[in-house]
């Protein structure tokens, strides 16, 4: 059986979790963390696989999604890690993540670094993960199910990992387009946003765009100078398709 744990506050990383787990056996288990919590029963078994998929943001794992993959307990049993980033780069976030699942007792036999829409700045990787991606990450999957101990001198990164930088652009609302449906509030994982005011608390938002991907009226969204300034530059800078990376 495949156990999949994956963070996925925008949805892409979802997606990929599921078509792997999908290509990897019939008996899998998708287990979603994005809430902070497990929400299903999850009973590890010997001679099951996990895997591991996480969002990269600013070149490392998220803080809140790596505490939750600390908590699993590997027992010796087989795991796959993947990251999903907005082709900018994963830095030093898959080497992190496999670090983490041989922390917690499992045998690394394949990782992955594989490329979505970004979730700030859109533009760049629109519409990715494209029939392309899903292919590879088919095929990641099926070949590490067949993999042995992956070596992880093979892995892109550095320890110590980098310093995540600060994100300082935070999704508003735009009060003429919001139906006070209480959605965005109600998602959040963090409880950034004020169920009266809508506001968002910037010390508790992590820019993770889950309130942008689950708001139907668009009424949550990056704007301001600020916002338009730095997307021209990021465009700009990572407009040039990546493909996916893979180690096995």
């Amino acid at each position: 059986m495949l156990h999949t744990f994956f963070f996925s506050p925008s949805g892409t990383t979802r997606k990929y979790a599921t078509v792997m787990a999908e290509a990897f056996c019939e008996d899998f288990q998708l287990i979603d963390l994005t809430h902070g919590t497990c929400e299903v029963e999850c009973d590890l078994v010997d001679g099951d696989t996990v895997l591991l998929i996480a969002p990269v943001y600013a070149g490392r794992i998220p803080e809140m999604a790596a505490k939750l993959f600390s908590q699993i307990d590997g027992h010796g049993m087989k795991a796959i890690v993947a990251v999903v980033y907005g082709n900018r780069y994963y830095d030093d976030s898959l080497l992190e993540l496999a670090d983490i699942a041989i922390a917690d007792g499992f045998e690394v036999i394949g990782a992955g670094a594989f490329i979505a829409q970004h979730c700030i700045f859109p533009k760049v990787a629109n519409g990715r993960p494209d029939n392309s991606d899903l292919a590879k990450a088919i095929d990641f999957i099926r070949r590490a199910k067949q993999s042995g101990k992956l070596d992880m001198d093979t892995v892109k990164g550095n320890r110590p990992y980098k310093k995540p930088g600060a994100v300082p652009l935070r999704p508003q609302t735009d009060e003429k387009e919001c139906r006070s449906c209480g959605l965005c509030v109600r998602e959040c994982p963090t409880g950034a946003i004020d169920p009266v005011t809508l506001t968002t608390d910037n010390d508790k938002c992590i820019t993770c765009c889950r309130c942008i991907a689950v708001c139907s009226t668009n009424a949550r969204r990056f704007k301001g100078i600020m916002y338009s300034t730095v997307e021209k530059v990021f465009c700009a800078q990572n407009s040039r398709r990546r493909e996916p990376e893979l180690f096995l």
